[in-house]
């Protein structure tokens, strides 16, 4: 029984482990694509 609830309790770990690292590479993959937008913007501006 101790070694269900201790698998249970680390695949739940792993679970919000791997959730927050999805939203972060989200995250990171938005801010180079807002920075590959903000240099377009620039460079159409200046022509």
């Amino acid at each position: 029984m101790e070694l269900l609830i201790f698998v249970l309790l680390f695949a739940g770990l792993f679970a919000i482990y791997d959730a927050i690292r999805k939203v972060n590479n989200n995250i990171l993959e938005q801010t180079e694509e807002l920075k590959k937008i903000r240099s377009e913007l620039e460079e159409s501006r200046k022509k």
